[in-house]
């Protein structure tokens, strides 16, 4: 199957509303979306619109600077996208453009509710936009695929998008199909780049926590989206896997940052005006 024509798992996040955005543009609006949502008396659409408050709080809020929309513009600029891409990826509405949503009535990816969904899917590929490590998803013996924001097998683990800037001085991304160990599916496709050095007003006024929000708002969802969109733009199929032996390639697994490594990479990535 193209990429183009793949289902969605969606687990409301600045990930997979960089992907809601990019399917909207592309006019890809048929394709399916599996919605998880949280169990709930509340009405699903009203129960998802507390799940983009919630899960996309901060930026949200960080849009709401003026400062914050200079450096924003950088980030299209970067990623050749059309200025704007970023605020409306952050529109509430933007699931109501989408023609075909199933809600789960539970925001687990390894839950009863969705292994059963799945079995009665005719669709047989899935674009999976959760952190969640997959399990018992497996037994529907359906195909899920993942876009890693490092060059793998070089970068696995969290924070790749980060260790990639701090280890090797490139920004990255990967897909590949999913199996039971993390990060080491076959791999589709990888591209990399180097990585910019973006212009920040005001930095001082920014702690390393604040700096990592306004990474993980901004610059890794839309490197990922970014390796959608040239999956989309090339007729990528999910059968294209690549031959590639991790045993001739270094393979590294990096776990979430320390405050010292955040700050050496915020200091190669941030420059002060």
């Amino acid at each position: 199957m193209k990429f183009a024509d793949i289902q969605i798992i969606f687990d409301d996040s600045p990930i997979s509303r960089s992907y809601l955005e990019c399917l909207k543009q592309k006019n890809l609006t048929k394709n399916k979306i599996i919605y998880l949502n949280k169990k709930s008396i509340l009405p699903n659409k009203f129960n998802s619109l507390i799940n983009f408050k919630k899960n996309n709080f901060y930026p949200i809020q960080l849009l709401k600077k003026k400062e914050m929309l200079f450096f924003v513009n950088q980030v299209e600029e970067f990623f050749e996208l059309e200025r704007g891409f970023v605020k409306s990826m952050y529109n509430i509405n933007n699931l109501s453009y989408f023609e075909n949503i199933d809600y789960i009535n539970n925001n687990s990816i390894n839950s009863k509710e969705i292994v059963k969904h799945l079995f009665k899917n005719n669709h047989n590929y899935y674009l999976n936009t959760t952190k969640q490590i997959l399990k018992e998803i497996f037994d529907t013996n359906k195909k899920f695929y993942h876009i890693h924001p490092g060059y793998l097998p070089k970068v696995k683990g969290a924070d790749a998008s980060l260790h990639s800037i701090d280890k090797f001085n490139e920004l990255a991304s990967t897909s590949f199909e999913m199996n039971k160990k993390i990060d080491e599916g076959p791999i589709i496709a990888r591209t990399k780049m180097k990585f910019p050095k973006f212009k920040l007003k005001n930095i001082a006024q920014y702690k390393l926590k604040d700096l990592y929000r306004i990474w993980y708002s901004f610059v890794d969802p839309i490197l990922r989206m970014s390796h959608l969109k040239f999956l989309i733009e090339n007729h990528v199929d999910t059968q294209d896997i690549k031959n590639i032996s991790y045993d001739q390639e270094s393979s590294n697994y990096y776990t979430f940052m320390n405050d010292n490594e955040l700050l050496r990479t915020f200091n190669k990535i941030f420059v002060n005006i």
